[in-house]
């Protein structure tokens, strides 16, 4: 029996497959569920959120004398936009 065979039958023995799928759907649920978690936290602090934010980008434009303002204002722009995205997975921002 080659070495793949007796790798094979002992996967087989084993039931990896079953056991990998379950360990791929638990780890897929409990994502989902942080994901969502974050979600209703961001959604309840939209306001404080979007103020770091705004704090954030001051900031950086105070200590670089807005030599990176546009690239900062990018970084702004995708970091709000990520947290709308996750804020509007909670159960109080669905349809």
């Amino acid at each position: 029996m080659s070495i793949s065979e007796t790798l094979k039958q002992k996967i087989d023995e084993l039931d990896l497959d079953r056991r990998f799928n379950d360990l791929a759907i638990q780890t897929e649920r409990g994502i989902n569920s942080a994901l969502d978690r974050a979600g209703e936290w961001a959604d309840q602090h939209r306001s404080e959120i979007a103020g770091w934010i705004d704090k954030a980008e001051a900031t950086v434009d105070d200590k670089t004398d807005g030599k990176y303002a546009e690239q900062v204002a990018k970084v702004k722009t995708g970091v709000s936009s990520t947290v709308t995205k996750l804020a509007d997975r909670s159960s109080g921002s669905k349809p």
